[in-house]
């Protein structure tokens, strides 16, 4: 029994994301081009893909979480 389902992916990532996962399970998928965007909303897009880190935590504490956090299976070694 053949089904179609259409995904429509909000942006690239998700696309490629959808056909590795078709991929992967061995499922037929293609994939219809879009309309042709311009190059100033490509660059829109590009540039909301960026943001401010927002956090409660100062850097000082984030930079102490971080160090904290960090493990390592290797030995001391003394000089």
């Amino acid at each position: 029994m053949t089904t179609t389902l259409v995904l429509e992916p909000t942006n690239d990532s998700d696309l490629h994301l959808l056909l590795s996962l078709a991929q992967r399970l061995g499922v037929k998928a293609t994939a219809s081009p879009a309309a042709k965007l311009s190059l100033e909303e490509r660059e829109r897009r590009f540039m909301a893909l960026f943001g401010a880190w927002k956090s409660e935590e100062t850097g000082e504490e984030l930079n102490k979480m971080l160090r904290e956090s960090r493990q390592s299976n290797r030995p001391d070694i003394e000089l």
